[in-house]
C-alpha cells in the first residue's frame, strides 16, 4: 500500500508544481475555468464585453469615414457657392453683355460641377440618396442646349444609424433633399428652409444669359447667400458629428482600459507569492523522494531484527 500511496502523493506534488511553474511562466493565475471558476466566469464575461466595444468601434469608424466623405462634398459644394457669390457681387450695371456671358458660362460649368459632387459614391453607395443609396441622389433635366435646368430628387429622407455604445445610435449620413415630410435637414434641396441649390443657381445663370442685372441685385444675391448660409450650417454640422464620433471612440477606449484592468486584477498572479509557493512545492516533492527511499529500502527482516 505504501508505494501507491506515495505514487499517488508524488503525483499530486508534481501536478502542483507543473501549474505553478504555469503561472511564473505565464504570469496568468486562471488558465482554464477548473482553476478559479467564479473567477474564470467574470473574465469570460468582461471579454465578452471588450469584443462589444471592439465592434462600437468598427461602427464609429465607418461613420468616421463617411463624415470625412461628407466633408469632401461639402467643401466642394461650398467652393461652388463662394465662386458663385462673388460673380452675382460683380453682376452689376457696370458689366457688359459679353462679361455676363461670360460669367454665364462659368456659372454653367460649375452647375455641372455640383452635379458630378451630389452624385459621389462612398463603397458604392450614393452619398445623399438616404436609404434608397444604390440608385443616383438626382437625376437632371436638360434643355435643347445641354444645359441643366432642373434637379429632381431620387433618393429619400431615411438614414442608416449604428450603434455606438448600448442603447446610443449615431449617424453621420445626409439626405440631398427634404420635401417636408423628413425630420432630417436637405443638403441640396429643403422645402420646410425654402432651401434649393440648383435651383438658385440655374435661375443667377439664366438672369446672366439675359442681362437681367436688376433681378441678379434684387433677387440672386440674397438668396445664393441663403445658400451660403445653408452650406455652412452643414459645415458646422459635419464638425460637430466628427468631434462626436471621436469622443465615443475615446469613451470605448476608456471603457477597456478599465476592463483589461479589471481581467489583470482577477487573472493575473501575484509572482513573489507564486514562486514561494513553487519553491514549498518542490522542497516537498524532495522531501517525499527522500523519505520514500529510505521506507522503500527497508524489508520485513530489517522490522524483525
Amino acid at each position: 500500500m505504501y508505494p501507491q500511496s506515495l505514487l499517488n502523493q508524488l503525483n499530486k506534488l508534481t501536478a502542483q508544481q507543473q501549474t505553478l511553474q504555469n503561472q511564473v511562466s505565464t504570469g496568468l493565475r486562471v488558465q482554464e475555468a477548473s482553476d478559479d471558476p467564479a473567477a474564470a466566469r467574470k473574465m469570460i464575461q468582461w471579454q465578452t464585453d471588450i469584443a462589444g466595444l471592439d465592434q462600437f468601434r468598427k461602427n464609429i469608424a465607418a461613420q468616421q469615414d463617411l463624415a470625412n466623405m461628407n466633408r469632401g462634398v461639402i467643401e466642394s459644394l461650398n467652393q461652388i457657392s463662394t465662386r458663385v457669390n462673388e460673380l452675382a457681387i460683380k453682376s452689376d450695371d457696370t458689366q457688359s453683355p459679353d462679361t455676363l456671358s461670360f460669367f454665364a458660362e462659368e456659372v454653367d460649368s460649375l452647375i455641372e460641377r455640383a452635379s458630378e459632387v451630389v452624385n459621389t459614391q462612398f463603397n458604392g453607395k450614393y452619398l445623399l440618396a438616404g436609404t434608397a443609396e444604390e440608385s443616383p441622389a438626382f437625376t437632371f433635366e436638360r434643355n435643347d442646349d445641354g444645359r441643366i435646368t432642373g434637379a429632381i430628387y431620387q433618393g429619400n429622407g431615411r438614414i442608416r444609424s449604428v450603434e455606438s455604445s448600448p442603447g446610443n445610435k449615431v449617424s453621420a449620413q445626409w439626405i440631398g433633399a427634404n420635401d417636408g415630410t423628413s425630420d432630417e435637414p436637405g443638403l441640396i434641396q429643403d422645402a420646410d428652409l425654402e432651401i434649393d441649390f440648383f435651383r438658385d443657381l440655374i435661375a443667377f445663370r439664366d438672369h446672366l444669359i439675359n442681362g437681367d442685372t436688376a433681378m441678379i441685385r434684387d433677387q440672386d444675391i440674397e438668396s445664393l447667400q441663403q445658400l451660403e448660409d445653408h452650406l455652412l450650417h452643414f459645415t458646422h454640422r459635419n464638425g460637430i458629428m466628427y468631434t462626436k464620433l471621436e469622443a465615443s471612440v475615446a469613451t470605448l477606449n476608456d471603457q477597456e482600459l478599465s476592463l483589461t484592468g479589471m481581467i489583470s486584477r482577477e487573472g493575473e498572479v501575484d509572482l513573489a507569492e507564486t514562486i514561494v509557493r513553487l519553491n514549498e512545492v518542490q522542497y516537498a516533492y524532495q522531501a517525499a523522494l527522500q523519505s520514500g527511499a529510505k521506507i522503500m529500502n527497508s524489508s520485513l527482516m530489517n522490522y524483525l531484527r
